[in-house]
């Protein structure tokens, strides 16, 4: 039986305009190195990207674009939203912060340090939707999201986490000492 053939990988097209200084600048290098125009861009995009990294308090050390790269979207967005040196805005706080609310449905433990990639991979098409419902319920149902999200990860015949758990939901014995 024949295999279909799966395209290994998307490519995205970028429209720029330039001067024609720069065009033919672009052709020089492009024609001078027996490369494509974009695989001069990319390269040089790729070089220019390796020049810039920032100093990271959590991890002790410098932080480059492929510490954040990721094959999953959502472990992208969620790893750069945790960075003010990317800008985030407002609705990619409102997202990180609804993660770190759901926690056990984005990472292993409470600490953060892992990603669950493929629970992030089924909830983060979603991820606005489930942020709205906990927007919308959360006086009348605080756990309607997270109830969505479990659903949302059985349809995907994935084990969802318990949700509310005893890891999420204070009680209130956590405020007695020890």
């Amino acid at each position: 039986m024949a295999r279909e053939s799966v395209k290994a990988s998307k490519s995205e097209s970028l429209t720029i305009r330039l001067d024609p200084k720069t065009r033919f600048v672009l052709e020089y290098v492009s024609r001078l190195n027996g490369q494509t125009i974009t695989t001069v861009v990319e390269r040089a995009i790729h070089s220019a990207a390796a020049e810039r990294s920032f100093y990271d308090d959590n991890y002790g050390r410098q932080l480059g674009w492929q510490d954040f790269w990721n094959v999953s979207e959502g472990v992208r967005a969620l790893s750069m939203s945790q960075h003010s040196e990317f800008f985030p805005t407002y609705e990619e706080e409102k997202r990180l912060a609804f993660c770190k609310e759901h926690w056990p449905f984005f990472w292993f433990t409470k600490e953060r340090k892992s990603y669950i990639t493929h629970y992030i991979d089924v909830l983060w098409p979603r991820i606005d939707e489930f942020v709205q419902a906990h927007d919308d319920f959360r006086s009348t149902d605080y756990f309607a999201a997270g109830r969505a999200m479990q659903a949302a990860l059985k349809g995907a015949k994935l084990q969802s986490p318990e949700w509310p758990s005893l890891r999420t939901t204070k009680t209130k014995d956590d405020d007695i000492p020890f």
